[in-house]
């Protein structure tokens, strides 16, 4: 470019030397005139051949430039370690490199392939190409015969006509993180299950079984090559291998089984474990976390079980031992303490039990609300006012100037709800079988007390969790709150009479699932003014409703010799599903059942009453059908089914628990 100035200048200063030679030949002599004007005519032509020459030079250099640069381009593809293809737009390979034969296979490639023969699934190729129209750069996945590979597609082209495509090899990198996750370290926590109970029982005798237990526990972490520590009295943490966790895990955790036939060889009260753990992604304080929660709901299950905490899901192993009841008051006192707390600090107070609603429910709900009554002004407790089986309770209620306007459904509810409401719920941790869930995602304190089996974790943790599904019912444990709160002579007699009703609904008059505390809290309520007679009158049963529970007695099958299964298939409505539960109960009469299962349609949903004679655990049968319950009285409801498909399925269910079993 220097040398092509420098030209241009010398024949810009020989023109002007002419020129003026020109000029001073026009003043002295004309024929001198005209040999410079032969010279500028000759120095004219001469610069337009040089011009032209060099033109020609510079765009032979610039062509020259370009194809050395395609050279350049195309070697470099060519070379490229990763894989490079050219597509069209109909996904046709047009061309590829030596690195991306090796990617989807040379025998796969041909020329005019279209792209999405290579691919085996994860990508297509119309998301390939709208990728790469919508900008490009985006990492996608992909899989082909050979393996997993990240493709990153660009558009091209005059006409952005062509897609040009970058593949390179995720095995090494999947393959580290298997390996990274394989070696992921996962805390399980183990507690031996009713240790104070079983201590005051054998005595000396307990500490050679938890002994055993202990070194039981320590040989099953040295075969896993795992480290176990006992944390605490009873109480162990092990830090195990994710890699190894599946094994454990696959087996069903059956160190349960191990502990359980343990303890059952030297004692008369089954000594358990129940373990908690959580395989989930974050740093240690978060798993730790994690898997102490997972252990509270083995244990707010009944115990001797494990919960799994997955990434995805949480999974449940084991419970097939029937809770033993404790005989310490110690955390009711304690729970009796923080409720008044909430309550002192509350604008108002809500109370709610589950849907179709029951003695024990309402019982509860009654219960608290007197304790409410004392520490708030405004109570209210939510139910369906349209429940003929409710009857008997408001009519027992009936001029009580406390629970005159009490009583509210759950969309007048909605309207009390403030930023100081508390809501407490009674005989149901199942947000599904809430009287009004709603309130519960609404409320921003809650309280839940329970007595069945908890089968999930909440999406908003509540306030307090009281769920003891060794317990007989809620008003038992409502009872004992209400003992410990209230001075003598403050709960009313019907109060004491509605949740006496409750604990004679769910022992079965004292015939079942009952313990010392049952009696406690039947000998406080009895003190309080309840009159046993008083309570048996609210279950008196109508004629309707007797003919109701022999629709369900005359059409019973017993599945494999000791399941009873009966079905109503008419028109049913909610006192259906009440003698639904009545005739589950009856059907453990005949001899040799040891669970029975009473179904019935209601309004599109087919609701299913299980009961056990305490053989078997019909709350994990259930929960296979998305119910829940405690160990020998559990519930569940289907929609979208009809009665024969639930029937199927329920059969179904049994099967797989009594394989497992």
């Amino acid at each position: 470019m220097k040398k092509h100035n420098q030209r241009f200048q010398i024949i810009l200063i020989s023109f002007a030397v002419l020129f003026a030679y020109c000029a001073v030949c026009a003043f002295v002599d004309l024929k001198l005139l005209w040999i410079g004007a032969a010279f500028v005519a000759i120095e004219i032509c001469g610069f337009a051949v040089l011009n032209r020459l060099s033109r020609r030079r510079r765009s032979v250099v610039e062509k020259g430039a370009k194809l050395l640069d395609n050279d350049v381009s195309l070697r470099l593809l060519t070379g490229f370690s990763d894989g490079i293809a050219v597509l069209d737009r109909n996904g046709r390979i047009l061309w590829y490199n030596d690195a991306f034969c090796a990617v989807v296979g040379t025998e796969v490639i041909k020329a005019e392939t279209d792209v999405s023969d290579l691919l085996v699934r994860r990508l297509d190729m119309i998301s390939l190409l709208e990728c790469a129209i919508n900008g490009g750069g985006q990492r996608l996945e992909a899989e082909t015969r050979t393996g997993q590979f990240g493709v990153v597609p660009y558009q091209f082209g005059s006409e952005n006509e062509f897609y040009l495509t970058v593949w390179y090899d995720l095995g090494e990198i999947t393959a580290l993180k298997n390996e990274a996750r394989i070696k992921n370290p996962v805390i399980l926590y183990i507690t031996v299950d009713n240790s104070a109970e079983s201590s005051g029982y054998m005595q000396g005798s307990y500490r050679a079984v938890t002994a055993k237990i202990s070194i039981l526990l320590k040989d099953w972490a040295q075969s896993l090559d795992s480290v176990i520590h006992e944390v605490d009295r009873d109480r162990y943490a092990l830090i195990i291998e994710e890699g190894r966790l599946s094994e454990v895990a696959e087996k069903k955790f059956d160190v349960l089984d191990s502990v359980r036939e343990l303890s059952a060889d030297q004692t008369d009260i089954p000594v358990t474990v129940s373990i908690g753990c959580a395989c989930i992604d974050g740093d240690l304080a978060e798993k730790d976390e994690a898997s102490r929660r997972a252990l509270d709901l083995a244990l707010q299950r009944g115990g001797d079980q494990a919960v799994l905490k997955t990434r995805n899901a949480t999974e449940f192993y084991g419970g097939r031992t029937k809770t033993v009841q404790k005989r310490t008051k110690i955390r009711s006192r304690i729970i009796a303490g923080e409720l008044i707390g909430l309550m002192k600090n509350a604008d108002n107070v809500i109370i709610m039990g589950h849907r179709y609603a029951d003695h024990d429910s309402v019982g509860a709900c009654v219960g608290i609300a007197r304790l409410a009554g004392e520490y708030c002004r405004k109570v209210n407790i939510v139910v369906n006012p349209d429940d003929v089986n409710l009857k008997p309770i408001f009519k027992k209620l009936r001029g009580i100037e406390f629970y005159e306007d009490k009583f509210i459904d759950g969309s007048a509810a909605q309207d009390l709800i403030g930023t100081g409401t508390l809501l407490v719920i009674c005989d149901v941790n199942n947000v599904k079988m809430f009287e009004a869930p709603s309130l519960f995602f609404n409320c921003a304190s809650s309280v839940i007390i329970d007595h069945h089996r908890k089968t999930e974790e909440f999406a908003v943790p509540p306030k307090i969790s009281y769920i003891e599904p060794s317990a007989s019912s809620a008003s038992e444990l409502v009872s004992e709150i209400l003992e410990q709160t209230l001075s003598p002579g403050i709960l009313l007699k019907e109060e004491a009479e509605l949740l006496f009703a409750g604990m004679l609904l769910d022992t079965k008059h004292f015939s079942r699932n009952t313990g010392v505390r049952t009696f406690s809290a039947a000998l406080y309520l009895r003190g309080e003014g309840a009159s046993p007679g008083e309570a048996q009158l609210l279950f008196g049963t109508r004629f309707d409703e007797f003919t109701r529970e022999v629709r369900f007695e005359s059409n019973v099958v017993v599945y494999r010799g000791i399941f009873a299964i009966s079905a109503w298939d008419g028109a049913a409505d909610g006192e259906d599903r009440i003698a639904a539960s009545k005739a589950a109960d009856r059907l453990l009469g005949i001899d040799g059942v040891r669970a029975s299962f009473a179904l019935c349609q209601i309004d599109g949903v087919v609701h299913i009453s299980a009961r056990s004679s305490g053989k078997v655990n019909v709350q994990l049968i259930l929960e296979k059908l998305n119910g829940g319950g405690y160990f020998d009285a559990a519930g569940a409801q289907m929609k979208d089914v009809s009665l024969k498909e639930a029937m199927n399925m329920l059969k179904k269910a049994i099967d797989e628990y009594a394989d497992e079993a």
